[in-house]
This record gives C-alpha cells, sequence and structure tokens, in this order.
C-alpha cells in the first residue's frame, strides 16, 4: 500500500479494511481516543500523581502549583 502527502484524514470504511486485511495488512485502530486535554487531565490530579507523570506540561503543571499554592486541587 502506498503512503500519501495528503492533508485531508484518511479513514478507513468496513470494506476497506475487510480487502486492506485480504491483501495481508494487520489492521489495528488505536486503542483509544483522545477527548480531553492533558493540561486537563494533570489539572485533576493529586500532587502525588502529578510526581510520578514524565513530560513538559506535568512540569509546568507542578510549576504552576508551586507558584499557587491556593489553587483548589
Amino acid at each position: 500500500m502506498k503512503q500519501h502527502d495528503e492533508s485531508e484524514p484518511f479513514f478507513v470504511t468496513d470494506e476497506a479494511e475487510v480487502k486492506m486485511i485480504a491483501a495481508g495488512y494487520e489492521f489495528e485502530p488505536p486503542p483509544l481516543a483522545c477527548t480531553m486535554r492533558l493540561r486537563d487531565v494533570l489539572e485533576g490530579m493529586s500532587d502525588t500523581e502529578l510526581a510520578s507523570q514524565p513530560g513538559e506540561i506535568a512540569v509546568l503543571e507542578r510549576e504552576r502549583r508551586l507558584n499557587n499554592p491556593f489553587s483548589a486541587v
């Protein structure tokens, strides 16, 4: 199967999936759809939970909490 550099999303219909599987393509959809921003998820975590999270957004959330100790979490 060829990859194309297109700006529009590509959706696999059930019919296309059957043809792709028959051609040897291993079809695995993503495990979850993302419905929230990571920043919102981290904001809802306790300080203990947040301490175990890697990444720049988690670092920024920890800094925000240090600079605003009276925020309700």
